[in-house]
């Protein structure tokens, strides 16, 4: 299968430039250990009601609980930040190089939303593939799916993602029959997905789930590759049979970590039609990079913090 690939990310001067400019932001998130408030700040967004509030302050990590219905930080949005920033990097016309620096200087001490910058340590919820209680060992066990991410126009094993949203913007499927009596499948699809990139991907606990992953073919999104099968995460919980009551459509996971270079991608993987395989097919990728320190699982009614999973 040909795909053609359609790319609207930075030049690679802007991603060396943010690569060596941020490379010192490695210091404590503000939200870190000695933080003056929690996830969401006094109180946090969505006490008592489904949020659709995300967070606006640096996460803290050293949280007992969280607010009910936590809903983390807004990974698009601070996609369209950074690329944002990344525009503004590039060189003006007339514009020494000296004056540059300087005002790149001023750029990256600028927030990207809120109070959060490049420093922040990040909490970007995730919906878990699978939540199932083991008769055998009393556990509920929670897993993750993690997929290759796209680079040049292919999957790249190497890189793992987490899908935070997929947003299905086609999704058609019929059959017509041919002049000479042969009936074909006509399938267009069209979606774009928000995805957190791990830049620490080896750290990972990953796990292989049953069935084959194959690279997205044309067939439909990721949606369908994982229900093939493919990589995954598990974290492993006992509760109590109060606790485990009707949980299962109640625990979410948070991704925790800290924006790591190239900070942002873009893919656009396209299938041209074939007379054997008429129909469209085009996926939008957007890819936040992350360097994740732990993996939290919670019961997002509550807050309460079931499993923290950290990583080396």
């Amino acid at each position: 299968m040909r795909y053609r690939r359609e790319s609207r990310s930075s030049a690679f001067a802007v991603l060396a430039l943010f690569a060596l400019l941020f490379a010192g932001c490695s210091g404590p998130g503000k939200g870190g250990p000695g933080g003056v408030h929690g996830p969401g700040g006094p109180g946090g967004p969505g006490r008592g009601f489904l949020s659709t509030v995300y967070d606006t302050k640096p996460f803290n990590p050293e949280v007992d609980r969280l607010p009910p219905m936590y809903t983390g930080h807004n990974s698009e949005l601070l996609y369209n930040s950074i690329e944002m920033r990344k525009q503004q990097a590039l060189r003006e016309t007339g514009e020494t190089e000296e004056q540059h620096k300087v005002r790149m200087a001023r750029e990256i001490s600028l927030p990207l939303m809120d109070s959060l910058d490049f420093d922040s340590v990040y909490a970007v919820r995730i919906t878990p593939a699978e939540v199932r209680r083991d008769g055998k060992d009393g556990l509920v066990h929670v897993s993750c799916n993690v997929s290759p991410a796209f680079e040049a126009g292919r999957e790249d094993p190497a890189k793992k993602a987490f899908v935070v949203r997929h947003l299905p913007q086609l999704d058609n499927r019929y059959s017509i029959t041919r002049q000479d009596g042969t009936r074909v499948t006509i399938e267009e699809i069209k979606f774009s997905e928000y995805a957190v990139v791990a830049v620490n991907a080896g750290g990972l606990p990953i796990q292989r789930t049953p069935g084959v992953h194959p690279p997205v073919d044309g067939k439909g999104s990721r949606q369908a590759d994982r229900e093939r099968g493919g990589e995954m995460i598990e974290a492993a919980m006992r509760l109590t049979a109060e606790e485990a009551r009707g949980i299962e459509g109640g625990i979410m996971a948070l991704l925790v970590g800290r924006l790591a270079a190239p900070y942002t991608s873009h893919e656009e993987i396209s299938r041209k039609p074939t007379a054997e395989r008429p129909g469209t097919y085009l996926g939008r990728y957007h890819y936040l990079y992350m360097d994740i320190i732990a993996i939290w699982f919670y019961d997002v009614t509550n807050g309460k913090v079931l499993n923290r999973m950290r990583l080396s």
